[in-house]
C-alpha cells in the first residue's frame, strides 16, 4: 500500500477560489460578497506563476496583501471560513512557486 503524501491531499486553487467565491466548493451561510473579488486576483497570481513571471518576493508580497485585503473585506462575516481558505492558498501558491523552481 502506498503512502499518502501532502501533495496528494492538496486541494486544488481553483477549488479553493471556487470556495472563496462561495460557489459550490464549500457551504456557507451567509454570503460575504466583498470577498468574492479576491478569487480572481489569487487566480491571477497563480498565472504569474505559472508565466513565471513573477519573483518569489513579489510572490510573498502579493501573498500578503491579498490576505491582507480578503481579511479586511472579510471584517466579521464567515472570518473563520474565509481565513482557512487563504491559509490554504498561500501555502498551495508558494508550493507552486517553489515546485517550478526545482
Amino acid at each position: 500500500m502506498t503512502k499518502l503524501r501532502y501533495e496528494d491531499l492538496q486541494p486544488h486553487v481553483e477549488m479553493l477560489c471556487d470556495a472563496l467565491e462561495n460557489r459550490g466548493a464549500s457551504s456557507s451561510g451567509i454570503p460575504n460578497e466583498a470577498v468574492y473579488p479576491q478569487a480572481k486576483a489569487y487566480k491571477n497570481l497563480l498565472n504569474k506563476i505559472r508565466e513565471n513571471s513573477i519573483s518569489g518576493r513579489d510572490v510573498l508580497m502579493m501573498l500578503a496583501v491579498l490576505k491582507n485585503e480578503t481579511l479586511a473585506l472579510a471584517k466579521n462575516n464567515q472570518r473563520h471560513r474565509i481565513v482557512k481558505i487563504v491559509e490554504a492558498l498561500d501555502i498551495y501558491l508558494l508550493r507552486e512557486y517553489n515546485g517550478l523552481r526545482m
